[in-house]
């Protein structure tokens, strides 16, 4: 007996108008008829508003929407019809289902804006119209956006996301210094993603660009001799392994910029920590080259560059030693500028371990909730008697830490942080206290406004620390690798001297 159109997606799950039409004309119902018993449906089976190419729609009963089924099914559903949602959903999913906004368009597939494609923006702009991707705000990163699909536990994603997206960072700069050290780019035009803005080749958006004047992608002008130069490329997805449904938005990308007349010719590059078969093959089949950390840098450096994204992940243990912090910094010294990122990544570890024989409880990044929103906490330091709030910037000792980021952490993360913990069961009668740490110098604006808040505390207590007494104050421990790793890499590393 032919099943209805309710009963098919009960028994084989969500899936394209397109497959109940084929089942029902299989059955021996004319195409004609099959169409028409699928647009009718009935009040149990939904459409999913997107638009595909031949009318076709993403049906699904109600108690089947938001499943686990639902997403796999509509992923596979959206990619068989080359969607430009199926690959924008493929690149959040190969990210943890989270990225910083502004990188959409560098990931999603689609391009800025171009003939015969929809845009970066109107793709996103549709996703977060029909709640399959949502947006938030996450305090030190700013704007973004995560699939529906995580909306109950969205904040489990946010420190494996910072985490990759800083490894990714420092490992683009390296690349950045690789590459114009052998010539590939040219010196200072070498542009890498940030969250203000991303490099672009035409109408595509990338991670990493750099003008090229290589013999292999320079081309020359008609009747002239002036040559006109190419470009190096290079997306970057630093995650266990990239898989060949995970390179699909590159590919479609890459293919957007190729089509495209009058466009240097590009040297490209995908960067992992490594690669499925079939991927490794689909890369250089197309021309791309797979490159893995361990290739670009060596083995030492790419073993601590996974390091740190276990570390800032929380997939190891929150308390680790000075020396592990050492390693870190020994094995990634070797990239220029990751001295300073290590510094503001770490320096929170470092507060914890010096806070470590005062309180019986250290808890890091922990996510406080108050009457105005949500904010991160550095470290927090729990005894019997105190709640103490540490706020660290681990800043180059030249660095100033100016009146606007101490007038943020006065009235808009300290409200939050003393809110939660007035809700605490535990921690509303004990003595709370906040305090700001930072490896660099205080603005003379800046300490006037600590010092003026300091002294006009009453229901809680105010301090502050530079670099003179943090020291001070890790010196004053028994813990001789913790002085160590601290005089070394925050208070007497060179690159404090520049």
């Amino acid at each position: 007996m032919t099943l209805s159109v309710l009963e098919y997606l009960k028994k084989n799950g969500p899936c394209l108008s397109s497959e109940v039409t084929e089942y029902l004309v299989s059955s021996g119902i004319s195409s004609d008829a099959a169409r028409q018993r699928v647009s009718r449906g009935s009040k149990q089976v939904l459409r999913l508003d997107l638009s595909l190419p031949k009318r076709v729609k993403f049906l699904y009963t109600k108690e089947q929407s938001g499943t686990w089924a639902y997403w796999v099914n509509l992923q596979e559903a959206l990619l068989s019809t080359n969607s430009a949602y199926g690959f924008a959903i493929t690149a959040l999913r190969a990210r943890g289902g989270i990225m910083p906004k502004n990188f959409f368009e560098i990931a999603s597939g689609s391009p800025i804006k171009q003939k015969k494609h929809l845009s970066a923006s109107t793709v996103l702009s549709r996703l977060i119209s029909t709640n399959l991707v949502k947006e938030t705000t996450v305090e030190g990163v700013g704007p973004c956006i995560y699939l529906g699909l995580h909306t109950n536990h969205v904040d489990e994603l946010i420190a494996p996301m910072r985490a990759r997206y800083n490894v990714e960072s420092i490992t683009l700069e390296g690349i950045k210094q690789w590459l114009q050290n052998l010539g590939f780019v040219s010196y200072n035009l070498a542009i890498t993603r940030s969250n203000q803005s991303n490099p672009t080749v035409s109408t595509t958006a990338w991670d990493l660009m750099g003008q090229s004047y290589l013999s292999p992608v320079v081309s020359f002008v008609s009747n002239t001799d002036k040559p006109k130069n190419g470009f190096v490329v290079c997306e970057i997805l630093l995650t266990e392994e990239v898989s060949e449904v995970d390179i699909l938005p590159f590919i479609q990308k890459l293919n957007a910029l190729r089509s495209l007349n009058n466009v240097g010719k590009q040297l490209v590059f995908f960067v992992a920590d490594s690669f499925s078969l079939n991927a490794l093959k689909k890369l250089k089949s197309i021309g791309v080259s797979p490159a893995t950390t361990k290739a670009i840098f060596d083995t030492e450096t790419a073993k601590g560059l996974r390091n740190l994204t276990e570390i800032l992940s929380n997939v190891i243990e929150k308390a680790i030693t000075p020396e592990k912090i050492d390693e870190i910094f020994k094995s990634l010294g070797k990239i220029e500028g990751a001295a300073n990122r290590l510094r503001g990544n770490l320096f929170e570890y470092v507060i914890a371990e010096t806070m470590r024989a005062e309180f019986t409880h250290i808890e890091l990044n922990r996510v406080c909730q108050g009457l105005s929103g949500s904010k991160e906490a550095d470290v927090i330091c729990i005894s019997q008697s105190q709640v103490l709030f540490i706020e660290g910037k681990g800043y180059n000792i030249n660095r100033l830490v100016d009146i606007e980021t101490v007038d943020y952490w006065l009235t808009q993360q300290i409200p939050v942080f003393r809110q939660a913990a007035l809700n605490h069961s535990d921690w509303k009668t004990r003595k709370m206290r906040f305090e700001f740490w930072s490896t660099g110098t205080f603005s003379d604006e800046a300490r006037t406004r600590l010092e003026e808040a300091e002294k006009q505390a009453s229901r809680y207590e105010i301090g502050f620390k530079d670099m003179h007494l943090i020291k001070s104050k890790i010196q004053a421990t028994s813990n001789s690798a913790l002085k160590k790793t601290f005089e070394e890499h925050f208070a007497k590393h060179p690159m404090n001297n520049k």
